[in-house]
């Protein structure tokens, strides 16, 4: 017969006795008395099955009253209460409660009964460990689906680590749940929550010589039951319980979770899988972060290589100005707007008067630098609707929209004539340049863009004809 124990609840210990001689031949038990069911519960009896007997013959409560404390205090503990009398008055019918009277404690079959109340008590015990149980790794489930789905939905760092870290945090009543990022061998802070809330900084940064540490660089959890007892604290004398659990791909270590409480704590075998099931979710979150931020980065390089690309083939490399192409585009839209709004367009082409004595005397560098220099002060000069664009070599031309007269020509070409006859200091170098102009007008002088090109370089050549440094208009 299996062991059992018995709590006799009497303020006559003659009571227990008595029950001890009626067990006499089983020798398999133990028993203790309490003065009343409001007692404490010695602590060798709390964690086992033990079948309770009241000697209501001795106790001051109503019968009534008695049943409803053990319905309260011990509702799933067997109960035997005993009397003198065999049925006393008002017996209520109560699961796990027994009325016995005190001729049957002698009968043969009494001890049988006892062991078969020990054996059902065992076993509803047992179910409600099971089902604790149950519920347990039902919880556990829960809170790592949800770290889970807030993984597959959610790109964010800072968001996902925080989830998993509120999962750790309720998976074991944690105080303190933190996660470092590892690169490099060096840590460096990601997400912390403490006491429920959110830090935006680490608690206290890494020893050197510390678990966390310690876990990045071997790549191995670390599980401290207690503080006060363990070498990598002995400085601190911290009482507490952690543990360390690194985040990896592979062998490779991408950081460090630990999960913290302020009182010494048996991490059970469950407790540790699922930390460590939600260790492997934070490092494919962090994962998933590097190649989400590899994979942006690469699409700004690429929008800034397609931009580079396209403003190149529209762009002069040299002076940064609107090219062949990039004008054709332009003067053919100003071409339609004029068409529809009948206004006219002027356009200019110029070039530099001497340039190549300029890169014979003092070097194609800075030749180079005159042309940019150029640019610049040419493009000070316009307005915003207008664009000056280089042909190649020292050729330049114009757009003028919405001219209202040839005057407004005339005026754009002086400053022109002026601005570049401006002495250039360059290297060191004084450079003097002038430049001749030809002047022509849409519609007046063409209507499709290569034949008003081709008439303002005849109108150019006229002013160089004429010495140079001097705008002229084309003429049939």
């Amino acid at each position: 017969m299996a062991p059992f124990q018995i709590l006799t609840f009497s303020l006559k210990n003659s009571f227990m006795r008595k029950i001890k001689e009626y067990l006499s031949s089983c020798s398999d038990f133990q028993i203790i008395n309490l003065p009343s069911l409001s007692e404490e519960i010695p602590p060798v009896f709390k964690k086992d099955d033990w079948i309770g007997m009241v000697d209501l013959d001795h106790q001051p409560e109503s019968l009534e009253s008695i049943v409803k404390t053990v319905q309260s205090r011990y509702p799933e503990k067997a109960f035997l209460l005993i009397s003198k009398e065999v049925y006393p008055e008002s017996s209520p019918t109560v699961p796990g409660i027994y009325f016995i009277d005190h001729d049957s404690l002698s009968c043969s079959l009494f001890i049988p009964f006892l062991a078969a109340l020990a054996e059902k008590s065992g076993l509803i015990n047992a179910n409600l460990q099971v089902e604790t149980n149950l519920n347990q790794r039902l919880s556990e489930l829960l809170l790592i689906r949800k770290a889970s789905l807030h993984l597959t939905m959610n790109l964010s760092l800072d968001s996902v680590l925080e989830s998993i870290l509120e999962s750790a945090m309720e998976l074991v009543t944690a105080d303190d749940t933190h996660v470092f990022l590892y690169e490099h061998g060096v840590l460096s802070f990601a997400s912390a929550l403490f006491n429920g809330h959110q830090q935006r900084k680490p608690f206290m940064n890494p020893r050197p010589e510390g678990i966390t540490y310690k876990v990045a660089k071997e790549g191995e959890k670390i599980v401290v039951n207690s503080m006060m007892n363990h070498p990598l604290f002995e400085d601190l004398s911290w009482e507490g319980s952690i543990v360390g659990l690194p985040l990896k791909i592979g062998n490779t270590v991408l950081g460090v979770m630990n999960v913290a409480l302020k009182r010494a704590h048996e991490f059970t075998i469950n407790e540790i899988r699922a930390l460590e099931f939600l260790a492997e979710q934070a490092s494919i979150a962090i994962q998933n972060a590097k190649l989400y931020e590899q994979a942006q980065q690469e699409i700004v390089d690429r929008k800034k290589a397609e931009e580079a690309i396209k403003y190149m083939a529209h762009h002069d490399a040299l002076t940064g100005l609107p090219n062949r192409r990039l004008f054709n585009e332009r003067i053919s839209l100003e071409i339609s707007r004029s068409q529809r709004n009948n206004q006219k367009i002027g356009v200019m082409l110029f070039d530099l008067d001497h340039l190549k004595n300029v890169n014979d005397s003092f070097g194609h560098s800075v030749g180079d630098l005159l042309l940019q220099s150029v640019g610049q002060r040419l493009l000070g000069l316009l307005r915003k609707s207008d664009t000056v664009a280089r042909m190649g070599g020292d050729e330049f031309l114009l757009i003028l929209p919405e001219m209202k007269q040839p005057q407004d020509a005339v005026l754009t070409a002086e400053r022109i004539l002026s601005a570049l006859s401006t002495p250039f200091l360059l290297d060191g170098n004084q450079i003097n340049i002038t430049t001749s102009i030809g002047i022509v007008f849409f519609p007046d002088d063409g209507t499709g863009v290569d034949d008003l090109i081709k008439k303002a370089d005849i109108a150019m050549y006229k002013a160089k004809e004429k010495g140079g440094n001097i705008y002229h208009f084309y003429t049939a």
